[in-house]
């Protein structure tokens, strides 16, 4: 199966939150994934439970183990800085080969598979690559989350290009917006009529089409 991989127009727009959703959502149907973040920096051992990684296992009712830990997040980084400079910090090597290699090997041919990267669609997750390079590698099928603020219509359609138009958008509602969600994916779908542009206010149970995506 074709995976899924989840990203966003930007850093702290709410792709753990979305994707946690989902994967509940999703079992709660009935369903199993597989869920991978393989570069995560931010991520200390003593508050490990307060990590996305952990937070994405939970959802999809992973169990919290060492090995199970290594199995979704092998690389992690304690600085919270992104994850190029995270890994100089602490003298490690992250290549984009050796990730993309990973990957690979653990992805699903039998059940959904969602990756999510680190930062936004054009940052780093490794010292010779982008998200956006990940996501070409892997032929995987981009999620893009955005948020719901005055200007997200410009950092949103910047991101699309960049992901050639074809992608699935869900707007984080949050509900404190300056322009109503709903307004903002009308734009969105007037300027990018490719993607496939979603509200999400909590409800998840709309997303879980997206997870049979298996073809461009």
């Amino acid at each position: 199966m074709r995976p899924l991989f989840v990203t966003g127009t930007g850093t702290d727009i709410g792709k753990t939150h979305v994707l946690c959703a989902l994967l509940s959502a999703h079992r709660a149907a009935g369903g199993q994934a597989r869920v991978l973040k393989p570069v995560i920096s931010g991520f200390d051992p003593a508050q490990a439970n307060e990590t996305d990684t952990i937070r994405l296992m939970r959802a999809n009712g992973d169990s919290l183990t060492a090995e199970n830990v290594q199995a979704v997040s092998p690389w992690r980084f304690k600085p919270a800085l992104s994850p190029d400079m995270a890994a100089r910090r602490e003298r490690r090597s992250l290549p984009i080969d050796r990730v993309v290699s990973w990957c690979l090997d653990h992805i699903s041919r039998d059940m959904p598979t969602l990756i999510e990267g680190a930062g936004g669609v054009m940052s780093p997750i490794a010292e010779d690559g982008l998200n956006l390079d990940l996501i070409r590698e892997l032929d995987a099928h981009p999620i893009l989350v955005a948020g719901n603020y005055l200007g997200t219509i410009s950092h949103t359609l910047t991101a699309i290009r960049v992901l050639d138009g074809r992608c699935a958008v869900i707007i984080n509602d949050q509900g404190d917006g300056a322009v109503p969600a709903e307004e903002n994916a009308q734009a969105l779908m007037r300027f990018a009529p490719r993607a496939d542009v979603r509200v999400f206010n909590g409800d998840a149970t709309v997303l879980l089409d997206l997870l049979n995506v298996n073809s461009a």
